[in-house]
């Protein structure tokens, strides 16, 4: 209700002081007939105050004045005077003790009233790359031909209905009128009466103005008083576009709007639509012909006339259009006036390009029967006509060099060089300071082509062209390469491995010995054997039979001072472990000992047993039958109770470095767990396993006891067996632990074809077996 009743504020703030301005009256129900452009600002501003006062937001405002039914242009209109008169900023409050104030002297700034929806474009030739110019213009979005309305008032600006004049009358006599034109071309003046002024320029329409007014006001005419006649508010005015135009129709847009004004808002020529001959037809005769090039050229406004109502803008076809590729800085489709030549092209196009070849320009042209090239030299580029559909193709310049050499490699200075008169290969390397110390100074070489286009190489050596014993004249694009030393060699390795901190490959240098090795690896380490090092060396066969020792090794003794050797490239040395080095590891006990802890392995052959006594043995309450051993986080099954003289027996229980021993606790219950009756611990009577499943009140309805299990206190589980219809259960001690599976309702017992034949032949083979042995 509240919105609703805003609304109804709002459109009271509309039509007030409708009266005076001779605005349009509306009731809530022809909303839809609201013209924003016929109010004055005094409404727009009456309204905007009622609707802050309310407190209801802008934009809801907007939505709802659409919602009862309000033009969308319309509502648009509204909001653009809205922002001209900049209410919505806190701007332009109006001050009720100056009456001068009242007026308003900006325009309206409305554009487009109306504008026709978009047809579909015509269809453009997809093998064409290039794009016509002039037409990606009226593409962008961020470019807005607006009409200028801040400038003063033209003088020769023709009137007509619906133009707003404000009459200032100032120095002996004050006062300033307000008035619009009305449709029959009058201009209602307090006290002066009406004035015709339709198809007046504001200029003449002053002079009329003020001959009619100085009847009253006699200090017009002894010039004690002075007269000033503005526009206010513009009228609307209709426009036509047709012809080769993408969105061709009737436009309303202000009485200020220019010929590119609508150009724009219909979105420039369709494909075949002419920009150099734009027509303005009014009164039925063409007014004048605008090439739209000179703005996109030069960007002078030469052709934008003020239109006015009713002309016709018309996009006749276009005539020749020429294409321009290649070298040229805007390569596109151009549309030629008849008389224009190729450097005209050249010249819309933005001329050539850094890297163009401009003494011949290739023409593809289309004759009556086939097509043809013409090559136009620079000197006709003034006279040479296009025809239309041809295709002007500007080529680069040729990539290589004149006088050009290079110089590559080992030199201090390489890169390319002017081939001066007279230059040669002594005379080059002065240029670039000599070669550098690391050249190769046997041999370089000159890499040439002929005139011919075959390939040349000639050798040479450096030193005798820097000692001045011999010289070669150099050639056009020789490339001259003095190869680094480096080149023809590569690195030796020497390799250490073993019982080093750093072992790997070792680049060889001259003169390298075993200790530099050694060191440069990181030295030994605690487990290394240096008295037994051993240097394997490749055995040098220059012989041409086949060699069955190909590696020659030896041992060397560095502990005490033995014989630092001199080693060879490509030399292995490979540094042992010393026989009875063991890095120290400790076995955790644990659990009922009497000393549980952490114990050093002492001997290779040290048992579970051995750790076990060295803990103090078991405590009271020890199980040892109960024992378990783990390494590496897994259990090992070790039963420390078969302790003997078995070999088999005494090497299993061994332990290695890491291992963990647990003595649990003895434990005089059995724990029964799973689908029973009633789960617990019962007391260990040397009974059977279905004593156990029973004392726990059975199993359920759900159980499946055919996957039961026995978990010991060593950790080991022992299944309930089954063979046909024979169930073995495993036997129980003291701390086990049973556990009876449910049965898993996806898993029915089910029979196919081959358990049933299975088990029918076990039948079968039953009863004969037994027939057999009652028939002896």
């Amino acid at each position: 209700m509240r919105i609703k009743f805003v609304l109804y504020i709002l459109l009271a703030g509309l039509i007030l002081s409708s009266q005076a301005a001779s605005a349009q009256s509306f009731s809530l129900d022809q909303i839809q007939n609201v013209k924003v452009s016929q109010l004055s600002d005094t409404q727009i501003k009456e309204a905007w105050k009622k609707m802050q006062d309310l407190g209801i937001p802008e934009q809801d405002a907007y939505k709802l004045m659409e919602q009862r039914g309000m033009d969308p242009i319309e509502v648009n209109l509204f909001k653009q005077r809205v922002n001209l008169l900049g209410l919505n900023k806190g701007a332009n409050k109006v001050s009720a003790t100056a009456k001068k104030e009242d007026i308003d002297f900006r325009r309206d700034t409305v554009v487009v009233v109306e504008k026709p929806a978009a047809k579909a474009p015509d269809k453009v030739d997809p093998g064409t790359p290039l794009t016509i110019y002039g037409s990606e213009f009226f593409n962008q979005t961020t470019i807005k031909f607006d009409p200028d309305f801040n400038v003063a008032t033209p003088k020769g600006y023709v009137l007509g209905p619906g133009d707003e004049l404000i009459i200032l009358l100032t120095g002996l006599n004050e006062s300033t009128v307000r008035s619009r034109i009305s449709p029959e071309g009058n201009l209602q003046i307090p006290y002066a009466g009406i004035v015709y002024v339709n198809g007046f320029t504001i200029e003449q329409a002053t002079s009329l103005i003020r001959n009619k007014m100085a009847r009253i006001y006699p200090a017009l005419s002894s010039g004690q008083s002075q007269l000033t006649v503005n526009l206010g508010n513009t009228r609307s005015i209709k426009v036509t576009l047709v012809g080769e135009v993408k969105t061709p129709g009737s436009y309303t847009i202000s009485s200020l709007s220019t010929l590119f004004n609508a150009l724009y808002l219909s979105g420039g020529p369709a494909p075949n639509g002419t920009l150099r001959n734009i027509e303005i037809i009014r009164n039925n005769k063409i007014y004048r012909t605008v090439d739209f090039y000179t703005f996109l050229q030069q960007g002078v406004l030469e052709g934008n006339i003020r239109l006015q109502d009713q002309d016709v803008i018309n996009f006749p076809v276009y005539r020749k259009r020429v294409s321009i590729s290649g070298e040229v800085k805007r390569p596109a489709i151009y549309e030629l006036k008849a008389e224009e030549r190729l450097s005209d092209l050249i010249r819309y196009a933005g001329g050539f390009t850094d890297i163009a070849y401009q003494s011949i320009a290739k023409v593809d042209q289309v004759t009556e029967l086939e097509r043809a090239v013409k090559d136009v030299p620079s000197g006709m580029f003034d006279d040479f006509l296009p025809r239309n559909g041809d295709q002007v193709t500007i080529g680069p310049i040729q990539n290589r060099y004149a006088n050009r050499v290079m110089l590559e490699g080992a030199v201090n200075r390489p890169g390319p060089y002017e081939l001066s008169a007279g230059l040669s290969l002594s005379s080059l390397l002065k240029k670039a300071d000599g070669l550098k110390p690391e050249a190769y100074m046997e041999r370089a070489y000159i890499k040439r082509t002929l005139p011919n286009l075959d390939k040349e190489l000639i050798s040479f050596n450096p030193a005798d062209v820097l000692n001045g014993r011999t010289d070669i004249p150099l050639l056009r694009e020789d490339s001259i390469v003095v190869q680094n030393r480096a080149e023809f060699m590569t690195d030796q390795y020497v390799t250490i491995g073993g019982n080093v901190r750093n072992p790997g490959p070792v680049i060889y240098r001259k003169g390298m010995k075993l200790a530099d090795l050694i060191a440069i690896a990181g030295g030994l380490n605690e487990q290394a054997a240096g008295h037994h090092v051993e240097v394997s060396r490749i055995i040098k066969n220059n012989t041409d039979s086949v060699a069955n020792q190909l590696v020659e090794t030896f041992n060397v003794d560095i502990t005490k001072g033995g014989p630092d050797i001199e080693l060879q490239p490509l030399d292995y040395i490979n540094i042992p472990r010393l026989v009875n080095f063991r890095p120290l590891g400790n076995i955790a006990v644990t659990g009922e000992v009497i000393f549980p802890g952490e114990y050093a392995v002492q001997k290779r052959d040290e048992t579970a047993l051995d750790f076990i006594q060295r803990a103090g043995g078991l405590s009271p309450y020890g199980s040892l039958e109960s024992a378990q051993i783990y390494r590496n986080n897994i259990r090992v099954d070790l039963d420390l109770t078969r302790a003997g003289t078995d070999p088999v027996i005494q090497k299993s229980m061994m332990l290695l470095p890491g291992d963990s021993i647990f003595i649990p606790r003895v434990i005089s219950f059995v724990q029964v767990s799973g689908a029973v009756n009633n789960p617990q611990y019962i007391s260990y009577q040397g009974r059977r396993f279905k004593y156990y499943i029973n004392s726990a009140g059975g199993a359920l309805e759900d159980a499946r006891i055919k996957g039961a299990y026995v978990q010991y206190p060593n950790g080991l589980n022992k299944p309930v067996r089954n063979f046909l219809f024979f169930r073995n259960y495993p036997s129980v001690k003291p701390g086990s632990t049973i556990t009876v599976p449910k049965k898993n309702p996806d898993n029915r017992f089910r029979l196919g074809f081959a358990e049933i034949s299975g088990i029918t032949s076990a039948i079968t083979a039953l009863v004969g077996l037994i027939a057999i042995l009652n028939s002896k």
